[in-house]
């Protein structure tokens, strides 16, 4: 397991996005946590699942605002609660029906998706519960990651859903993910993996007890800080356009997920049949 120098954490007050995104800067790292917790959207999603819905993509989307408007250097996403980020608010869509709205959606997720994989300044995500379905695709966007040993799991249940994924959403978990895993992964989302098994794959930087999981991000954050100021700043978002100028590509072509195979009111995939081997 790799170590980190501990940084002087000097913190911010924290500033509320939307309620349901915090942004507070420690020592030169700007912290984004994923706060919701409490009550439901008037569509009847669980705030503290933490999906992606017109209201949680706006407060993350400004509090990006905000770091590259501020002088941070670089960036945690952070969660409160047992969610990282359960996905894509199928609740909303089903509530939006075929409308504009739920479109728009759509592409609002895919752009966001975009950003943060090529983001000016180096990004690391804080997993401190599951990230899933949609909300694994934006934790893989980050450029490393930190994950809960004890709490939480990594997988992407798309085939279970009923659900094709937009093509700018299968080249960003292609660049993410070693070539073995695209398999069990994209296609048959085999398993559901946890941080010691992601680790040991390099998909994560470190699986820790989930009480550590923020400090040990910050840590990280803290080591990549001179990325994040003066020449790297200026060129380490072109520098991630040109490695995944695949996403970006895709992502040009606007084409969303295909929900075709999907039932309505079926948010939530069952557990793996087949559980793959150990690896």
């Amino acid at each position: 397991m790799e170590t980190f120098s501990a940084p002087q954490l000097k913190g911010s007050l924290p500033k509320m996005f939307e309620g349901e995104v915090s942004l507070e800067q420690r020592d030169g790292v700007a912290l984004i946590t994923l706060a919701g917790l409490e009550g439901r959207f008037p569509w009847g999603t669980s705030r503290a699942e933490h999906r992606w819905n017109p209201r949680t993509v706006s407060a993350l989307g400004a509090a990006l605002d905000e770091v590259e408007r501020g002088d941070a250097e670089a960036v945690v996403v952070a969660n409160a609660g047992k969610y990282w980020s359960n996905g894509m608010d199928l609740k909303y869509l089903d509530a939006q029906g075929g409308s504009p709205e739920a479109a728009a959606l759509g592409l609002r997720v895919n752009q966001l998706l975009a950003r943060v994989t090529t983001f000016p300044l180096p990004t690391v995500a804080a997993l401190g519960g599951h990230w899933c379905a949609a909300g694994g695709m934006m934790g893989l966007a980050f450029d490393y990651r930190v994950m809960a040993s004890d709490r939480g799991f990594f997988f992407v249940p798309g085939v279970d859903l009923g659900l094709v994924y937009a093509p700018v959403q299968v080249a960003l978990m292609r660049a993410k993910l070693p070539q073995d895993m695209h398999r069990e992964v994209i296609v048959f989302n085999s398993r559901r993996w946890t941080g010691d098994e992601l680790a040991a794959r390099g998909v994560v930087e470190s699986s820790v007890p989930a009480a550590e999981v923020t400090a040990r991000a910050l840590e990280l954050a803290a080591s990549l800080r001179p990325k994040g100021r003066g020449a790297a700043r200026r060129v380490l978002g072109s520098i991630k356009a040109a490695v995944y100028k695949e996403v970006l590509d895709e992502l040009a072509t606007g084409e969303d997920m295909n929900y075709g195979g999907r039932t309505r009111g079926v948010d939530r995939a069952a557990p793996p049949a087949v559980q793959a081997s150990k690896l």
